[in-house]
């Protein structure tokens, strides 16, 4: 009887874990943070076309990795080759929309988060493929989304950041994904680098 409860308790366990997953994925997040930002912010977006393109090139085009990994030759770790297609993508998405920051009329809380995002990617590459330092992409973005999100917001959006931010490293560890040393250099990376921005722009 004791061992049934325990094999539901940790199915039940995984279940939870893999919905906080799917829920925090950064694509989902940071769509959903810009959303959230130009509803609650005057001029957060100078117009409608400026945020559709925020959010296909920081949300939609780095979960593109999932579908394109299906379509390439099989061979590998699969686990290891979305991932791998996720920092290409990631980069080129964050890459672009720097660019149409700088080159366009950007408003500046949105530059703020675009050049953070894509320094952040910049040296969350580095790390793992330059320096071979495993550091989580997910947790490197989580933590500029729910920075982001205090920040603007204030008090009211801290508690909520830190339940996600907590529940997402739980969710991480019960599942494997990643070890705790991967999650704090991937939120290490993440934190410099915003700061960093506030100097650049």
């Amino acid at each position: 009887m004791n061992e049934k409860v325990r094999v539901q308790n940790s199915t039940f366990g995984n279940i939870l874990a893999k919905g906080i997953r799917v829920l925090t994925v950064p694509p989902l997040l940071i769509t959903g943070m810009l959303v959230i930002l130009t509803v609650s912010l005057d001029n957060f977006c100078s117009s409608a076309a400026q945020m559709a393109l925020a959010v296909t090139l920081l949300g939609l085009v780095p979960v593109l990795a999932y579908p394109i990994q299906k379509l390439l030759p099989k061979g590998g770790e699969v686990r290891e080759e979305q991932r791998n297609m996720a920092f290409v993508l990631t980069f080129a998405g964050y890459l672009t929309a720097f660019v149409c920051s700088v080159a366009g009329n950007c408003g500046r809380e949105l530059q703020y988060i675009i050049v953070s995002y894509f320094i952040s990617m910049s040296l969350l590459v580095f790390f793992n493929k330059v320096l071979h330092v495993r550091a989580s992409g997910h947790a490197c973005s989580v933590t500029g989304t729910l920075y982001f999100l205090s920040f603007f917001l204030g008090a009211p959006a801290v508690l909520p950041c830190i339940l996600i931010a907590i529940a997402v490293v739980w969710s991480s560890l019960r599942l494997k994904r990643h070890t705790m040393k991967e999650i704090f250099w991937g939120a290490a990376v993440c934190l410099p680098c915003i700061l960093a921005s506030v100097f650049i722009l």
